[in-house]
């Protein structure tokens, strides 16, 4: 008698700020995927985070209001969670303004519950493989993936899970130059879920922004991007 493998079970939590009838459809279906869930109000931003996985529901009109103060928030547990917007009524603007205050993935409603799903698993790889590989260095760069920060110059520099695995890779790679198709399936997790090349960009922007010398991630033309031979 065969068996299929278990699916990993694990747990998110939902700040609804704002969730619309089709989002709350959404969540209510993601128990199938082995997901379990718990929502709460904005209230939940009054203790520090205890879980893996927030998703904040949020209407567009108040989406780039609240975008700073839940990142903040974030840094305030033990443990830096992985943050998921659902933005309701929204698009590329409220999109690209959570994903810039550090929110690890943003989506607009409305969306399947089988997209959501997927979603909060990659974040959840990526949040749980950072707590259990320890310190990376090369050349002036020292990342630390139990902290979600990077040391550069003194300089402590707190990232996402999402720019944490990009900057892991680039530093792996050790001034080899990474292709963007490579990029998404080391750190994004492969084919799992529909994610263009232009998020590679969009992380490599944010890390060049926070990073004291944006130049040591240097774009190859037509390959990718690689952490400069000079680090070394």
């Amino acid at each position: 008698m065969s068996t299929e493998p278990a699916i990993e079970s694990l747990h998110v939590v939902v700040i609804a700020i704002s969730l619309s009838p089709a989002t709350q459809a959404a969540l209510a279906q993601l128990e199938r995927d082995a997901i379990r869930v718990t929502i709460g109000t904005a209230q939940l931003l009054d203790e520090p985070p205890a879980a893996l996985v927030y998703l904040v529901g949020v209407d567009a009109a108040i989406a780039l209001v609240i975008a700073d103060g839940v990142v903040a928030w974030g840094h305030r547990g033990e443990q830096r969670p992985g943050l998921i917007g659902v933005v309701e009524g929204g698009g590329g603007r409220e999109r690209e303004a959570l994903l810039a205050a550090g929110f690890d993935d943003v989506v607009a409603a409305p969306l399947s519950a089988r997209e959501l799903a997927g979603r909060v698993r990659a974040v959840h790889r990526r949040v749980r493989r950072t707590t259990s590989t320890g310190r990376l260095r090369f050349g002036p760069l020292t990342l630390d993936n139990d902290g979600h920060a990077v040391w550069i110059d003194g300089l402590v520099i707190a990232l996402t899970s999402i720019e944490l695995a990009v900057l892991r890779e680039l530093m792996k790679a050790r001034g080899r130059p990474l292709a963007r198709g490579e990029l998404l399936d080391l750190a994004w997790g492969g084919g799992e879920l529909e994610v263009s090349e232009r998020a590679v960009d969009n992380v490599i922007m944010r890390l060049r922004r926070k990073l004291p010398q944006p130049d040591l991630i240097e774009t190859v033309r037509s390959v990718g991007f690689r952490i400069s031979p000079r680090a070394s």
